[in-house]
């Protein structure tokens, strides 16, 4: 700009240079800065103005009118530069925004996805072995070595890229690997493998790998191992550790839950004819929690990413143990043996009075994000004060079955609604969707375990309806399930209402 100044301040009047002042301004945009490019505009309108009068003066104190409308223009000119350069660089943020909220989407439709295939088996040895599977896939890496904390002889597991098979390697690590381990373990966080780093540089060549991330896999009782994920080319892992340490928790969890249901398949004979029962419910008990659990810790890990906007270092600590207390929770309700005496017969529930209303309008709230990832409508209607006779956490579980069911058999832009009523009959609790449907074959077996349409895209395990219908029977009430015209489906919960 400075040259371009000086050069139109040494040209004769009528012959402008000033446009040679908007080339700054057009490389502005670069920069992506609207204060940058609008102080460039104020100068160069400057600039333009001080060359005319120089101009001016050096032609003894006259002005030519040819000149000054040739100012005038050049001043047109950077002003509607200046503009369309700020208008570049607003589309670039928002297009940047737009790209970071569909990256952050796909990672956790991906993790989503990665889990399931994780959770597909009970069995901990082929939990292990799809642990380190899907690591390859995630992170797009070569190869990952799952490091057993629990085998002595040094055993490791190893998947590869496109591969469906897992090696075993028995050889011992070496000490730097192994100090890589202990020390993912011990700190319970992933641990970045750079080449900047001395010691990492050391793991690296071991492995012979440009670049490494080390997942920790332990829950709050026990630590099964480290993930070593090992990629072909340099790169910086640093923007898939969030993905990373989800995907370390929930793979936890899942293992867990595979020893917790291996232990108990272990019982001695008295206990076999009770293991098909025991093996439905961990079933049931994943299918139960596994949706609002995740939808809540989506929310909070879109909070923390900052989806939302800006959050103080005090807050974003205090979110960080929120998401802690939720894995935890989790892992907690995977592992108790409650639910195990839902068909044994060896279960209490607590009989209180439960303000449905209330209760409905908390389950749509923790619902929301799941409606706004999959773009259906939750709505929530009906009256305000309506009370019923149970146990609180059983039916908040059958709620929250019903809703998040409508919500995943319901297209986009499709509509959910759950209303709430005091009837003659009692209290009912309706949930209504224009998704999918079920299949007029299928409705007699809806309510059973393991009962399925395969018409319905997204399936379960069947377990979600059983347990919304034993759920309704304790409180001595029911469900039942209408088509809804001209396509979906209705279900009704009733219970033993309240009367004021």
């Amino acid at each position: 700009m400075v040259g371009a100044f000086v050069v139109d301040l040494i040209t004769p009047q009528l012959f402008v240079t000033a446009i040679l002042l908007d080339v700054p301004i057009v490389l502005s945009s670069l920069t992506r800065s609207s204060r940058f490019t609008n102080l460039l505009v104020v100068a160069a309108l400057s600039a333009n103005i001080v060359a005319g009068y120089y101009n001016g003066v050096v032609d003894h104190y006259h002005w030519d009118s040819l000149g000054i409308g040739d100012r005038v223009l050049a001043g047109l000119s950077i002003v509607m530069v200046g503009y369309l350069s700020t208008a570049v660089q607003q589309n670039a943020e928002r297009v940047g925004r737009l790209e970071a909220q569909q990256a952050r989407a796909m990672r956790e439709t991906q993790l989503r996805a990665a889990i399931e295939r994780v959770r597909a088996s009970l069995s901990p040895d082929l939990v292990l072995r799809a642990i380190a599977r899907e690591t390859t896939a995630l992170f797009d890496v070569s190869q990952a070595r799952f490091v057993l904390e629990d085998r002595a002889n040094g055993v490791t597991l190893v998947a590869r890229r496109g591969s469906a098979d897992v090696d075993t390697d028995a050889g011992r690590l070496a000490p730097e690997a192994a100090s890589i381990v202990q020390r993912a373990l011990d700190g319970g966080d992933v641990v970045a493998i750079a080449r900047s780093d001395a010691f990492g540089r050391l793991v690296l060549d071991h492995f012979n790998a440009p670049a490494a991330l080390a997942l920790p896999i332990a829950d709050r009782n026990r630590r099964f191992g480290v993930v070593l994920a090992l990629g072909d080319n340099e790169r910086s892992f640093d923007e898939a550790l969030p993905l990373a340490r989800a995907f370390s928790q929930q793979a936890a969890n899942a293992l867990a839950q595979a020893r917790l249901f291996a232990q108990l398949g272990e019982r001695n004979d008295a206990l076999e004819e009770r293991s098909a029962v025991i093996r439905d419910l961990v079933y049931a008990l994943s299918h139960d929690l596994r949706t609002p659990l995740t939808a809540l810790g989506m929310t909070m890990r879109q909070a923390r990413a900052g989806s939302y906007g800006f959050l103080p270092p005090a807050y974003l600590e205090i979110l960080q143990r929120s998401i802690t207390a939720t894995d935890e929770v989790a892992h907690l309700a995977e592992t108790l043996l409650l639910v195990a005496r839902f068909e044994s017969g060896d279960r209490q529930p607590e009989r209180e009075r439960v303000d449905l209303s209330g209760l409905v309008r908390q389950i749509a709230g923790e619902l929301e994000a799941m409606a706004q990832l999959r773009e259906v409508s939750l709505r929530v209607d009906g009256s305000p004060n309506v009370s019923a006779i149970g146990d609180r956490s059983d039916l908040r579980r059958a709620l929250i079955n019903l809703v998040a069911n409508a919500l995943q058999h319901s297209p986009a832009g499709a509509a959910v609604e759950v209303s709430v009523a005091l009837t003659s009959a009692g209290a009912q609790i309706r949930v209504a969707d224009n998704g999918f449907g079920i299949p007029e074959s299928a409705r007699a077996q809806l309510f059973t375990r393991f009962a399925r349409s395969h018409s319905r895209r997204g399936a379960g395990t069947g377990l979600g309806l059983y347990i919304v219908r034993r759920v309704a029977q304790e409180s001595g009430g029911r469900v039942e399930y209408a088509p809804r015209e001209p396509r979906g489906s209705v279900f009704t919960l009733t219970l033993p209402a309240v009367r004021q």
